[in-house]
């Protein structure tokens, strides 16, 4: 039986990234028996980038469909992705980010997948590339540590196949929820209620793609300023499973705790920088981690929601 598969990339002016990711897409491995075209959302009012998939289009022979999203807000598009494959026949999407490029056999691995680990959502592993001028302190070891197969209870959504069931009337008829268009977080709240309502999220690490994080991402402030906001993100998902109370409750003990984790007890163990200086910054920042997302989770107590997706990011 044929498996008709559509490979999403939502983008908003980021031409040459866009570019790159169409390209390794379609020098992909398509497995026998699977149908793969692309579809690309542009989250804008104008064609912008419609020169670039006619170009690869022409270029490598793949059929690339592409669609304007005018509602800004990535959640706007990821859907916009889910609800045109399921409404164009397609049996499963494959979500990629436009500032990732996949390996050769990314899309053959979570095909094979599918056949092996059966379930709603595939959830391949993202590595980052950084830039020369990052500290070596700020790297974190990316090393997977959960076997291929492992049943989660959330994924995100820059490397997931998705059966458009999820999306379908007849199916789950889930969508990403706009009203965090520009929060972050929206495709880890749309995966954990895929699990809620009965879907199977399963890891598959071995479908892999590669992005390369802008410089602009690896300096200080950055850093904690996104650990701040995830914190607060994840508290306003606590609230929409469990209740405002809940959530509250949760919130100010676990921002207390990391307060108290990071000043009393990551901080002092910093000044191993006297015997190691790298062991030394490299605890020092993870001090500084844990101080953002307390201060994140307290931020959530007082309404305060940070937005940084308002505008576009490495264009």
């Amino acid at each position: 039986m044929t498996m008709k598969l559509c490979v999403a990339i939502c983008t908003r002016e980021r031409p040459k990234l866009l570019r790159s990711c169409l390209m390794s897409v379609c020098g992909q491995r398509v497995p026998d028996g699977v149908e793969v075209e692309i579809v690309v959302v542009e989250n804008h009012d104008k064609d912008v980038s419609r020169p670039i998939t006619v170009e690869v289009a022409a270029q490598t022979g793949w059929t690339i469909h592409y669609v304007l999203e005018p509602e800004l807000g990535i959640p706007f598009a990821r859907d916009r992705c889910g609800v045109f494959a399921a409404e164009n026949g397609y049996d499963r999407v494959l979500y990629i980010d436009d500032d990732e490029v996949a390996h050769p056999d990314w899309l053959a691995t979570m095909v094979e997948a599918v056949s092996r680990y059966p379930a709603e959502v595939h959830y391949g592993r993202v590595l980052y590339t950084y830039p020369p001028e990052t500290p070596s302190w700020m790297i974190a070891p990316q090393v997977n540590k959960r076997p291929t197969g492992t049943v989660l209870k959330k994924a995100e959504g820059h490397n997931t196949l998705v059966d458009t069931k999820v999306f379908r009337d007849d199916g789950y008829a889930l969508h990403f929820d706009g009203s965090m268009r520009f929060t972050g977080g929206s495709d880890t709240d749309f995966f954990s209620r895929v699990h809620d309502a009965g879907g199977k999220i399963v890891w598959v690490p071995e479908a892999l793609v590669e992005e390369l994080v802008p410089v602009n991402r690896v300096r200080l402030g950055w850093q904690l300023h996104r650990t701040f906001r995830v914190a607060g993100n994840i508290s306003r998902l606590h609230e929409k499973r469990s209740g405002r109370g809940a959530a509250m409750s949760r919130s100010f003990f676990k921002g207390l705790g990391r307060l108290f984790n990071g000043i009393f007890v990551q901080l002092p163990a910093s000044l191993v920088f006297v015997v190691s200086p790298e062991r030394g910054r490299r605890q020092a920042f993870h001090a500084a981690k844990q101080i953002a997302s307390g201060l994140g989770s307290l931020a959530y107590l007082t309404g305060y929601q940070a937005q940084p997706y308002r505008k576009v990011d490495g264009g």
